[in-house]
């Protein structure tokens, strides 16, 4: 178990027969019958600032797509808790990780860098294309901050938190952690620079 992630642009609304069953052998040659692959999506209730732009539906993607392996859930919201502190402690000045960011953003503040995906779902749920591009900025923007904050971690030995919904020791990265760290960012990038083309970054 763990979260995939899906990103699309150049996503087009498309309406599924009302004859049509979903998942049936009706739905798939119906959607073989397309000019390009159907994708559902679901929006999160709870986060609708990260949903902008999308509504829930059949889509069909008609652009990029580029998916990836985030992590187990756990190792996911260790990279997210990861990024936050890169985002509080090396950006901001200011001590915290994500449960910080969190409650800025029960506060109705989502200017923060990155704050669309930290303040979001660790498991389901769809980011749209005017927070995907928002966020691809922030990736490319604070690039150079979050990973000369990870170096700093990473070649002095300094304990890093753990997120504080884990109940373990501060501990420093091991070359895998760091390594890991700057791919999974990449990723991120990557699928948010699709996604701002009229797309969505899927969770599942």
């Amino acid at each position: 178990m763990g979260l995939d992630i899906t990103a699309f642009s150049k996503l087009k609304p498309i309406e599924i027969p009302e004859d049509i069953e979903k998942w049936s052998d009706e739905y798939y040659d119906w959607e073989m019958e397309q000019e390009g692959s159907i994708v559902n999506i679901y929006t999160h209730d709870a986060f609708q600032e990260a949903s902008e732009g999308l509504e829930d539906g059949a889509y069909l993607t008609l652009g990029e797509s580029f998916g990836f392996r985030a992590g187990s859930y756990s190792g996911y919201g260790t990279w997210r808790d990861w990024l936050a502190q890169a985002v509080m402690q090396g950006i901001l000045s200011k001590a915290g990780g994500a449960q910080s960011m969190w409650e800025t953003g029960d506060g109705g503040d989502f200017s923060l860098p990155f704050m669309e995906m930290i303040n979001f779902s660790d498991a389901e749920g769809a980011i749209g294309p005017v927070a995907s591009k928002k966020l691809y900025n922030d990736f490319r923007r604070y690039e150079t901050d979050v990973m000369n904050w990870m170096d700093e971690k990473y070649l002095t030995q300094t304990p890093i938190t753990s997120p504080d919904w884990r109940d373990e020791e501060a501990k420093p990265l091991d070359k895998g952690d760091f390594e890991w760290f700057q791919a999974r960012y990449k990723d991120w990038e990557k699928a948010f620079r699709i996604a701002s083309n009229n797309g969505a970054v899927m969770y599942h």
